[in-house]
Order: structure tokens, then C-alpha cells, then sequence
């Protein structure tokens, strides 16, 4: 797969070089000994032209060449990309790692999974519920990070039996039921509050929950009624109708 992708990336590389970067040299260097007249467009048309010529030895010479330069490039932006990705990569997972070590705060959670009950040895959908409510009370205080795969005491677990519960068993179907499940116990609009990345450490895989707190009080939808709650110290907390009424009052007041 990855040879591949040098490829794709060699080929448009040196038809970038044939096909732009020639004529557009070419066009320039014309445009320039004409003292600047008539319309660059059409030097740029006529240099194209030139580029087709393949019963000329110096043409293809010149198409080799330029192509050469474009395939190079292409591989300067193709790996430059792989090494950022890399090292961004790596400071994400270190991040994660202190994170983990800190332990669990306001702003830090850790959950052993979304679904799958370690206990009972089964999918339980309470479980799911916990999830939500713990994003709901992120999303009504200061935001912060939900880690799953991570149990209590900052061991890593991973999700691989999560992932064994669901239709698209990997990452990417954890991050769309996920979705799916703030989006019916919360609201859809909230989705965008909530950044999903995987790290593997080892053959163990990481999900970090980043949730930005909202601006409009939050509610979970537990059979037909709405839940509100909040963070404080390292737990989540349902608030009552008239407590819930005082905080939301608070911070409307703190907000102006």
C-alpha cells in the first residue's frame, strides 16, 4: 500500500513537471525577452505545445528533466507530510502517557470501555449511559479529556473487546457508534464539541475523548426525560431541578 502511494505520488510528481512546471518556466522566460508584451497566456499556450513534441531528442530530454524535478518534489511534500504526521504522532502519545500518569481530575477521565462490561463478561448498555453522562458533564463545566481503555487506577486495557461488539469492528466503528450515542442521548449539534484520536500502545489501543464545554447548558435523555450534570473534582455529578437551575444561573452570570 504504501509503495503505491510513492508511486501515485512519483507519477503526478512528474507530470507536474512535464505539464506545469516547463511550460510555466518556458512561458516566464519568453514573456520576460519580450519586454514584458502581448498576453503571458499565450506564451504559456505555445510552451505547452512544445512539451508534445516527442520526435524531438532534446524535448524529451527537457521532459525527463523537468519531470525528474517535479517527481522529486513530490516526494520532498509526500514524506515531509509522513514525518510531521509522525512526530505529531508521538507528542500526542506522550501526552496521553502524562496524562495517564497524572491520574483522573476535573478535566480527566478514565473509562475502561464503552460497552463491554469486564465484570459480567458481556455488552452492557449502562455502561453506554456512563459515557454520556461523563461527556454531558465535561460539555457543562471547563471541557476536558475522556480516556477509554483506561481503567481506574491508569492501567492500559485497550478496546479490543469493545471493538469485537460492534458491525465495523475497529477504530474507525468505536468513533461511529460513539458519535451515534452522543448524538441520541445528547443532541447532534453537540458532535462538533467532541474530538476523537486513537494511540496503540503495544497491541493496545487508546481512544481520547477531547470535549469542549458548550455554551448552552447540556442535557442527557434518559427515557424521555432529561438529566443535567456536572464535573466536580474527579466525578460526575447529577444535579437536581433546582440545583441545576442555580448553576445554570451562575455561569449565565458569570458569562456577562
Amino acid at each position: 500500500m504504501q509503495r503505491r502511494k510513492i508511486g501515485i505520488w512519483l507519477l503526478a510528481g512528474f507530470a507536474f513537471g512535464v505539464f506545469i512546471l516547463q511550460p510555466l518556466g518556458l512561458s516566464l522566460f519568453l514573456f520576460d525577452r519580450s519586454g514584458d508584451s502581448g498576453h503571458w497566456s499565450s506564451f504559456f499556450l505555445e510552451a505547452f505545445k512544445t512539451v508534445w513534441n516527442v520526435v524531438d531528442v532534446d524535448q524529451i530530454l527537457r521532459n525527463l528533466l523537468f519531470g525528474t524535478m517535479g517527481s522529486s518534489l513530490a516526494l520532498m511534500v509526500f514524506f515531509r507530510k509522513k514525518i510531521f504526521q509522525l512526530n505529531r504522532q508521538r507528542m500526542d502519545r506522550q501526552t496521553v502517557l502524562e496524562l495517564i500518569n497524572k491520574g483522573e481530575s476535573s478535566r480527566v477521565e478514565f473509562k475502561s470501555s464503552l460497552r463491554w462490561d469486564v465484570r459480567q463478561g458481556k455488552v452492557n448498555k449502562q455502561l453506554e449511559l456512563i459515557i454520556a453522562k461523563t461527556i454531558a458533564g465535561f460539555m457543562n463545566t471547563e471541557g476536558g479529556k475522556l480516556l477509554m481503555g483506561v481503567d481506574d487506577g491508569g492501567t492500559i486495557l485497550g478496546l479490543q473487546q469493545d471493538f469485537d461488539t460492534l458491525k465495523k469492528p475497529d477504530s474507525d466503528g468505536f468513533e461511529q457508534y460513539l458519535m451515534q450515542l452522543i448524538a441520541q442521548k445528547l443532541g447532534t449539534h453537540l458532535c462538533t464539541l467532541v474530538n476523537v484520536a486513537f494511540f496503540g500502545f503495544g497491541q493496545k489501543q487508546v481512544c481520547c475523548i477531547e470535549i469542549l464545554p458548550a455554551q448552552m447548558p447540556v442535557y442527557v435523555n434518559l427515557e424521555g426525560r432529561s438529566r443535567f450534570y456536572i464535573r466536580t473534582g474527579n466525578a460526575t455529578r447529577e444535579l437536581d431541578l433546582p440545583e441545576a437551575l442555580v448553576y445554570i444561573g451562575k455561569e449565565k452570570a458569570q458569562c456577562n
